[in-house]
């Protein structure tokens, strides 16, 4: 079973995730929609997309990694920094589809595609991890850095707040918003449209354009603080508490 499922419309490749509930990432999630990708290196573009109405993600999945020690959550965390910077190098335009909330290490994913389209309403994208006591890790702050700038991509960070869509829009974060209806469908023609340029002047201009920040993020990878500051205890506590709560809705 694959938490992610794979369509072909035309020249473009739907990748949807499919993990119940809120598509939090798991090794499993990490692990398939890596898969797919690399798979999809034939496609003209990518459309980025998720199967559960009014949700993108809500990030990683805690109830899991509270159960792992310090060498398991290490493995995971160095999978999902794989698959960021896999989906940022991508050569082939990505586009996602955020059908809702976008939230942490869900929108982190978002961010590293080309564009991004989001769904009308009363969706909220934001970085959440400093309310749990703990920074986002530096080379995922290149992604933001990248894609909204470093004052932006500071606020987003540092105070945790979540962005409704019109917000993100005036940020750079969104680059379009359309009707939940027809999300899938203008996110597609979209890509099919970037998915006519000419592949390797595309891929070129792509690269050339994320060089640097794909420099920084190689760099910052080592020697982060981010895993001290989950394995506190003021952390840890703040992580049970959250995931008490999300059980008892």
């Amino acid at each position: 079973m694959s938490f992610v499922r794979v369509e072909r419309r035309g020249e473009v490749a739907v990748l949807t995730l499919d993990r119940p509930r809120a598509n939090a990432f798991s090794p499993e999630l990490v692990g398939d929609l890596s898969k797919a990708f690399a798979a999809s290196g034939d496609a003209g573009a990518v459309v980025l997309a998720s199967s559960t109405p009014g949700m993108f993600s809500a990030g990683w999945d805690l109830h899991y990694l509270l159960t792992q020690d310090r060498r398991g959550f290490e493995t995971f965390v160095s999978t999902y920094f794989d698959l960021v910077r896999q989906i940022f190098a991508f050569e082939r335009p990505v586009v996602a589809a955020l059908a809702g909330h976008a939230i942490a290490g869900g929108l982190i994913v978002a961010a590293a595609a080309d564009e991004r389209f989001a769904a009308q309403g009363g969706a909220q994208l934001g970085l959440s991890e400093v309310l749990l006591g703990v920074p986002v890790p530096a080379c995922l702050l290149e992604v933001f850095r990248h894609a909204v700038g470093p004052r932006a991509m500071e606020r987003l960070a540092a105070t945790g707040e979540n962005l409704s869509v019109e917000r993100a829009l005036e940020a750079g974060l969104v680059d379009r918003e359309v009707p939940a209806d027809s999300l899938l469908e203008e996110a597609t023609g979209r890509a099919r449209l970037l998915a006519g340029v000419p592949s390797r002047a595309y891929a070129s201009v792509k690269l050339r354009c994320r060089a640097a920040a794909l420099a920084r993020f190689d760099q910052a990878r080592g020697g982060d603080s981010f895993q001290d500051f989950w394995h506190s205890e003021d952390a840890q506590t703040r992580i049970r508490a959250l995931v008490e709560k999300l059980k008892a809705r």
